[in-house]
């Protein structure tokens, strides 16, 4: 199993070595495989002079009041800081369900914005993007070239974004070529926007990441990029399956159900007991912080299952994506995968991973530890990573990364985290190669241990109840074939 954003990590790999990669025009939904956005080459276009900067209405309305805060220790963004820039601080990050219709004007928020050429503005955009991505502070950096990308990207762009949008705004235009794309002058009225609710605390860093990535047409041309799809609505379920209320080409969805602030869907093939096992685990897995289940709602997290049968290929929104396990979600991705075939419970007896648990360990990072600038798990995991890879007491277990693809010590590093987390709440012996139990992981890898209970919970839970009982599963030297 590999988190989502490896098909990313990839092909952006492939776009920060380059200076141009050609570009299709964008579908509303897509049919190309997964590839990045290139460094665009850019030719001087006719603008015409902008007389409004972007409005959510057409009368101002005053937005909460924001002061700016000066950028503390690195500047995150990989973008020149000035002294007064605007930054987001834990205070200020939403910390509820985003206020709907609430205007907010980018002019007032940022009132010494200037006017520039167009060309210049998105050249300026696109390279402080670029800047971000190859941000590696608290990446694995292999020998090979081979990157672990771990950090807050989410906060980092975020960042960039709000000094682009209080810096400068371009001159008006309709459609404007820019390198080998064309760039729609309602795509950057959508992007500010979406900064300047974000900044004012009514919007996501999630729709503002969103935003941007159409804007410069980043990574969507993959199929999984959340700008194709519509969201699905929250309905609060319980612990019942209700018929989903699919959006619109989602209709292969038809089951629903929510816990712990992430959706999970499945279609017709999927069986009831797995969305129910798959929620158990959510719910369990955000107790101890039920913060975090705001923060997973508000950016939309879902789980999309598939399976018994098949891959992720079956589903809508990945038909080029053959992953036998699950992914992740990233920021602005559409969902996360799972393959119900490989969830346990009664009448579905399988002992080893369970690709809810550890894709959602993958997205919580992803989107939650992203968004809150949780530096203290940057500084720390892949160090604990390095350190068990090299003392011997991490053993990674089988990782699907693709055709041709080979593993290397950064795809270790990368699942790690996810790996440990996993055998830590399913607390079986023998489930995962090593790190299956929170016994296991207190005694051998002490300082991991302490790190996953500030985010995991320290009760008892009984994952797959009955599992132990099924001793034909399990080597005569396994606990659970014991008299």
């Amino acid at each position: 199993m590999v988190a989502a954003t490896a098909e990313f990590e990839s092909a952006v790999a492939v776009a920060l070595q380059q200076t141009q990669t050609a570009k299709s025009t964008q579908a509303s939904k897509p049919t190309e495989t997964p590839i990045a956005t290139h460094a665009a080459i850019h030719t001087s276009q006719p603008t015409q002079t902008a007389t409004d900067v972007p409005t959510l209405t057409d009368s101002a309305t005053a937005a909460p009041a924001v002061t700016p805060a000066k950028v503390e220790n690195k500047p995150t963004s990989g973008v020149d800081t000035m002294d007064d820039t605007p930054t987001v601080t834990p205070s200020s990050t939403p910390t509820g369900v985003v206020a709907e219709n609430t205007p907010v004007h980018c002019r007032d928020l940022f009132p010494d914005a200037v006017e520039v050429s167009a060309q210049d503005y998105l050249k300026n955009l696109e390279e402080s993007w670029f800047r971000v991505r190859e941000n590696d502070t608290y990446s694995y950096v292999e020998s090979s070239g081979s990157v672990a990308r771990n950090g807050p990207f989410a906060t980092w762009h975020y960042e960039m974004a709000v000094q682009d949008v209080s810096r400068a705004f371009p001159e008006q235009f309709g459609s404007l070529t820019f390198g080998d794309l064309t760039v729609e002058w309602q795509d950057y009225l959508d992007y500010a926007q979406a900064t300047c609710e974000a900044y004012a605390g009514v919007g996501t860093m999630r729709s503002m990441q969103i935003a941007l990535d159409k804007l410069l047409h980043l990574r969507t041309n993959w199929t999984g990029h959340a700008s194709h799809w519509e969201a699905f609505e929250y309905v609060d379920t319980g612990p019942s399956i209700i018929d989903s209320p699919s959006p619109p080409g989602l209709e292969h969805y038809n089951k629903y159900i929510t816990g712990g602030g992430v959706i999970i869907v499945g279609g017709a093939a999927v069986p009831d007991e797995a969305l129910l096992a798959a929620r158990e685990a959510v719910v369990f897995m955000t107790s101890a912080r039920p913060e975090f289940r705001e923060i997973l709602k508000r950016n939309e997290v879902r789980i999309s299952l598939f399976g018994p049968e098949g891959d992720s290929s079956v589903l809508p929104e990945y038909p080029d994506s053959n992953e036998p396990g699950g992914f992740s979600m990233g920021m602005t991705d559409v969902s996360m995968t799972a393959n119900a075939a490989w969830l346990c419970y009664p009448g579905n007896w399988d002992i080893g991973g369970n690709p809810v648990i550890h894709e959602l360990a993958h997205t919580i990072n992803h989107v939650v530890f992203e968004e809150i600038n949780e530096v203290f798990f940057y500084e720390r995991v892949y160090d604990l990573a390095l350190d068990a890879i090299n003392n011997g007491i991490y053993i990674p277990g089988e990782q699907y990364l693709g055709e041709g693809v080979q593993s290397d010590i950064s795809n270790h590093m990368g699942e790690y985290w996810a790996n440990s987390v996993e055998g830590y709440i399913m607390n079986r012996p023998g489930f995962k190669y090593s790190h299956d139990t929170r016994d296991w992981i207190s005694e051998n890898d002490p300082q991991l241990y302490e790190l996953i209970t500030r985010y995991y919970p320290t009760d008892e839970w009984e994952y797959c109840p009955g599992v132990e009982e099924q001793k034909d599963l399990f080597g005569p030297d396994h606990p659970y074939s014991q008299p």
